[in-house]
């Protein structure tokens, strides 16, 4: 068979397990989705990925996606890839605590989900406290939101440890700490964590302690990320949990040498564990403009990246075929041998972060994805 046969091929046969996309919208009915019932029954930790985080095609879809698991499938807890601290006020908002949204440092993405937040806010607003979704974060982004939560909770520091606390608050959002603070900070941490506290203070200890090992360190932030996933599982109702974060931190395999959160969430809980990633051929997202290495960075704005034109690229094939946007079920698709060659063996797929470069990385959609929801062209958010 030739080249241009066997791609006609693997065409064909993903027309024949594709289902298209009938609506972004968030809505009531989720007739055109209702597949997923079955689907995702015996599932407790939902990964709901995005290709990047500026595309608005992805985050409608992904706010239709919550809305279908919250009232189809029992779930009330959601994490997303944004600050602990900050997203407590979000959740106190939609869980009728607080009469006005805020928006803290560490939730810049959370803006784009506006709508979804106060749909979770009537959602839950004749609900009794035991049914009501809640909100998370997956981790911990910056020391002040951190150490203002520290001073409440634990209001008998040392007056030592309260004057570091202080100390470092009265400078500038968010200043680079010192080493001579970092070493304070080590220190307190080994005080804390001899002494008795609430679960939720202990929690918060441990994301202390996460900020002051990470200093710069990449790989240990999939790591936290993971562990925080688990310890709010632990705790939420039914143990189940949705995941709101970019497609790489949810990816299976070790995409960039080293394991990605989804990679430890894999490992511990197996089939329990269930990926949706997005993916995108052509049109805007919101990025971060990269240049060259040693140039200044052009800042956040709409960028269009352009259709993907090489049989080496997953969305060269995803745009061939009968329905712009559609969903498809890896392990459904996998059943067919050609698929399954076509889904294994790695190529690239776009997996753009805050920066516009690089555009895509190569990897096997089956090892890292089970359902992938792909749209041909795309606006910014």
């Amino acid at each position: 068979m030739s080249a241009q046969q066997n791609n006609s091929a693997i065409v064909m046969s993903l027309n024949k397990v594709i289902k298209p996309i009938e609506t972004l919208n968030g809505g009531r009915n989720f007739s055109d989705i209702d597949f997923l019932k079955e689907t995702l029954k015996d599932k407790e930790l939902i990964a709901l990925g995005e290709v990047t985080h500026g595309t608005a095609e992805v985050f409608n879809y992904k706010d239709r996606l919550i809305r279908f698991l919250v009232t189809n499938m029992g779930y009330k807890a959601i994490a997303f890839e944004s600050d602990f601290i900050a997203i407590e006020h979000l959740d106190n908002y939609i869980t009728g605590k607080a009469d006005s949204v805020q928006y803290a440092a560490g939730t810049a993405l959370m803006t784009s989900n506006h709508l979804m937040i106060e749909w979770l806010r009537t959602y839950n607003r004749n609900k009794p406290d035991a049914d009501k979704v809640h909100i998370y974060g997956l981790e911990v982004r910056n020391y002040t939101n951190l150490f203002k939560k520290l001073l409440v909770v634990i209001p008998d520091l040392d007056k030592a440890d309260k004057n570091l606390l202080d100390g470092y608050l009265a400078k500038p959002f968010n200043s680079n700490v010192t080493r001579e603070e970092i070493k304070g900070f080590k220190s307190m941490l080994l005080k804390l964590q001899t002494v008795q506290l609430s679960d939720i203070n202990r929690q918060y200890v441990e994301m202390f302690n996460q900020l002051v090992s990470y200093e710069g360190k990449r790989p240990l932030r999939d790591h936290y990320m993971a562990k925080n996933a688990m310890w709010l599982k632990d705790r939420v109702k039914h143990n189940k949990l949705i995941i709101w974060a970019h497609n790489g931190h949810l990816a299976k395999t070790e995409l960039y040498k080293h394991p990605t959160a989804g990679t430890y969430l894999n490992k511990k809980y197996g089939s329990k564990y269930y990926v949706i990633g997005t993916d995108f051929n052509s049109g805007k997202a919101y990025v971060n403009v990269f240049i060259a290495k040693n140039k200044p960075l052009l800042g956040f704005q709409p960028l269009y990246f352009a259709e993907a034109k090489s049989e080496k690229w997953y969305e060269y094939f995803f745009n061939q075929c009968q329905y712009k946007n559609f969903i498809l079920d890896i392990n459904a698709a996998s059943t067919d041998h050609l698929l399954n060659q076509f889904l294994t063996e790695p190529l690239t797929m776009r997996l753009i972060g805050a920066l516009s470069s690089p555009e895509g990385k190569s990897l096997s959609i089956s090892k890292n994805f089970d359902l992938i929801v792909y749209f041909d062209k795309t606006t910014s958010i």
